[in-house]
């Protein structure tokens, strides 16, 4: 299933998430978000990738000044209409993050619970910093590959494996199939050093624990030089 297609109406985006897209999950990170970027109501804030607009619509709610964006057509429908049903005004735009093209600039960006395999990271980091006031901060939120892994070694009868010669996790006995590129910590720090971010904090969950081997996620926030 292409991409365009799976965050589309027919697609399994929504379900397949639908036990994470929890009201207390919803908190929780929109907390994280708050803590960690050090949100301030006169900030302007954008959500990038914000799907169905769970964060955008829920920080706006506490009195943020956010904007979304995301690539999906039908998943920005699924945000307006919700923004219209809380009675919020919310600027949202449907556009590629690899294209971006706003003529508006803010000072806190994130990208959270993100999905690589529909981002190029250099691409996109250097876009972001275009719209990205001095001293702004970016924060990037992606799975930790050792979690994967370990995932797979518990689990041998996953229909995935790894392929560590080019870092992607595939479908396995597809050979058609386009695998999911996964970063270490290392590689994603060089990438935001390359786009004038400097790294100011990174944790390993929404706890802001330290980021370790085991740590779910990785969470990187950057600073515009």
């Amino acid at each position: 299933m292409s991409l365009k297609r799976y965050y589309g109406p027919k697609g399994s985006y929504l379900e397949e998430h639908k036990e994470y897209f929890s009201p207390e999950q919803l908190q929780k990170d929109v907390d994280f978000l708050i803590k960690s970027l050090k949100l301030k109501k006169r900030d302007k804030i954008l959500d990038v990738a914000c799907g169905n607009g769970r964060h955008t619509i829920e920080l706006k709610k506490r009195g943020y000044n956010i904007d979304g964006l995301d690539f999906s057509d039908y998943l920005i429908e699924v945000a307006k209409k919700h923004a219209k049903q809380e009675n919020l005004e919310i600027n949202f735009f449907t556009q590629d993050i690899h294209k971006l093209d706003l003529k508006k600039k803010y000072n806190k960006i994130f990208l959270f619970f993100s999905d690589l395999r529909m981002i190029e990271p250099d691409e996109t980091l250097k876009n972001i910093t275009k719209i990205m006031e001095k001293n702004g901060m970016f924060l990037l939120d992606c799975d930790n590959v050792f979690r994967v892994i370990g995932y797979l070694r518990e689990n041998p009868k996953a229909p995935y494996k790894f392929d560590f010669t080019k870092m992607e996790l595939v479908v396995d006995k597809d050979h058609s199939n386009k695998g999911v590129r996964y970063y270490t910590f290392p590689e994603l720090k060089r990438k935001f050093n390359d786009n004038n971010l400097f790294i100011s904090s990174v944790y390993g969950n929404y706890d802001m624990e330290k980021l370790n081997i085991n740590s779910r996620r990785v969470i990187i926030i950057g600073k515009k030089k």
